[in-house]
């Protein structure tokens, strides 16, 4: 049984029609007996397109983890956080990539008011999502 809170499913379900979202885009992620709610990078980067989103970078240390901040700002509001990426926490080959989408996508949906209520993938390898069936992959897409 979900755990996730009557808040998280309405702003997923807010998302999915406003910036036209697909179920594909989120999935729960039960971790430490808590169940996450995950949304796809490039869903959050579509969002911030759409809502005309603004940010600037600057890289705040180099070595040996490295941290970009990241200021943005959407109507009245400005939002500043941080990405880091460690080699605790990150199995890529580029590390200032993955702390750039990370401080991105913290400050789009601490923005949108959903920060700590929906995850993005970025944040952590293991928040990848996790490989569907061929079932599964037609169900999400609504052609079964």
């Amino acid at each position: 049984m979900s755990k996730t809170t009557n808040y998280t499913k309405e702003l997923i379900d807010k998302f999915k029609t406003k910036y036209k979202l697909s179920g594909s885009d989120f999935w729960e992620l039960n971790r430490g007996g808590r169940e996450l709610m995950i949304i796809k990078h490039n869903a959050v980067e579509r969002i911030a397109m759409q809502e005309k989103m603004s940010w600037t970078l600057t890289i705040e240390n180099f070595a040996p983890d490295v941290v970009v901040k990241c200021c943005a700002t959407w109507k009245d509001n400005h939002i500043e956080s941080f990405g880091e990426c460690t080699a605790q926490n990150n199995k890529n080959s580029f590390p200032y990539a993955m702390a750039e989408k990370r401080a991105v996508d913290r400050c789009v949906l601490k923005l949108l008011n959903a920060h700590a209520y929906i995850y993005s993938d970025s944040e952590a390898d293991d928040f990848k999502q996790p490989k569907e069936s061929k079932e599964e992959q037609l169900i999400s897409r609504g052609e079964k």
